[in-house]
């Protein structure tokens, strides 16, 4: 089911169906059926201008953000534990890289830590291992510990998981560790962005075990009037990747609520 999720995610980015519109126009154009081939390319090349174009990408990813937003550390509630998910930074991998990578999500950790510094809960549990093949780096639950310490979490307060290859193997993985800890009600951090998927996830594995999970999202990328008035229509790879990030999202909640039939 990983490696499925991973290639369909794959097939349907904005950019794999562009290509694959453009090699089926080829295809198209060698067999004689020039018209029908030019059609088939022009709108792959149309679909990308609007996955690529600042404000189809901003609107997409606010209409996921706005969900849950994100609140300041002194409103967030009380809580048995924080919870903070992978995808915020890249393990260490000796000697090219000595220490950990840090991603635009690294908020997640950020947050997370924030959240203990003011008293939202005793414990932070980390969820995040590595993907298929880079099995020798440092998983990134490891790397998000080293970032919590340097942000002043001591050590005795965290948990890991360092197994889970994506959100919802996050949920199951860090079940064992929020019962380990005898914690009742859980703060889950990630992004913005990430939150009503991660959120069904794990309410999803909790479902029968009395344990609460409240969302405590970070990482707002979609900030409002954020944009200039013209160069929104114009297409960026920074648009197209958060396009990209966005659908990811909205294909996940789609399969959720297919396998929840």
């Amino acid at each position: 089911m990983f490696e499925l999720g991973k290639i369909v995610g794959w097939l349907l980015s904005p950019l794999s169906l562009a290509l694959t519109l453009w090699l089926l126009a080829l295809g198209l154009v060698w067999r004689g059926r020039k018209r029908l081939g030019l059609g088939v390319g022009l709108l792959g090349a149309l679909g990308l201008w609007v996955a690529a174009t600042p404000w189809v990408a901003h609107t997409l990813t606010h209409r996921l953000e706005r969900q849950f937003p994100a609140i300041p550390v002194e409103q967030a509630a009380r809580a048995d534990a924080i919870v903070v998910l992978g995808g915020a930074l890249a393990g260490a991998s000796p000697p090219a890289r000595p220490t950990f990578d840090m991603s635009s999500a690294t908020d997640r950790v950020w947050h997370a830590a924030a959240l203990f510094r003011a008293g939202k809960a005793p414990w932070v549990l980390a969820s995040g291992g590595n993907q298929p093949g880079i099995s020798s780096m440092q998983a990134e639950a490891e790397a998000i510990r080293s970032m919590l310490l340097t942000l002043g979490v001591p050590d005795s307060a965290i948990r890991l998981e360092g197994v889970s290859r994506n959100t919802a193997e996050n949920a199951r993985e860090t079940l064992r560790l929020i019962q380990a800890v005898g914690a009742k009600q859980v703060l889950l951090v990630t992004s913005a962005l990430h939150m009503p998927r991660a959120l069904r996830n794990f309410q999803a594995v909790a479902r029968d075990s009395g344990i609460t999970v409240l969302p405590a999202s970070t990482d707002v990328e979609a900030l409002p009037d954020s944009q200039h008035p013209w160069g929104r229509w114009i297409p960026d790879a920074n648009a197209l990747a958060m396009s990209t990030r966005a659908l990811k999202e909205y294909l996940g909640l789609a399969a959720l609520s297919i396998f929840e039939l």
